[in-house]
């Protein structure tokens, strides 16, 4: 009679990792909501003033922002996304760069570099931002 009690811990168990899964997904889509979306439109914002098209794109999942030069070449498309690691989510950035001479790259990255831990909570506004001006310069070749 022994095995019911351990079925029934299981249960528990169960209930509790998805729980906790769902807490961290709403602290990631609470992420993209206060953090990492309204960096990418203050971003948007600036490029339009300098002359570009800029669109951000907001889902559950991660935040887009395109950005074309001569109303419709691409130069990068910059995403948020997230990161599934043993403690929880952490967002990642991605880059699809076109840099001058036309050459494509893709660009995956975590917010800190390799070996310093974080969590979702340390990763700022700015740091979207450097993160972003960091793959801009290679559409520039630099």
């Amino acid at each position: 009679m022994a095995d019911w009690k351990q079925e029934l811990e299981n249960i528990f168990l169960s209930d509790s990792q998805a729980s906790r899964a769902e807490r961290e997904n709403a602290r990631f889509v609470r992420f993209l909501r206060e953090v990492a979306t309204p960096a990418l439109e203050e971003i948007a914002e600036e490029m339009r003033r300098l002359g570009r098209v800029a669109s951000v794109r907001a889902a559950p999942a991660s935040t887009i922002l395109t950005i074309y030069r001569d109303g419709n070449v691409e130069e990068i498309c910059y995403s948020v996304t997230r990161q599934y690691v043993n403690d929880g989510i952490l967002p990642r950035a991605n880059a699809r760069v076109v840099r001058m001479n036309a050459r494509t790259t893709n660009h995956d990255e975590p917010f800190r570099p390799d070996g310093v831990k974080y969590t979702i909570d340390d990763v700022t506004k700015e740091d979207v931002i450097r993160s972003f001006l960091t793959f801009y310069r290679m559409t520039k070749g630099q």
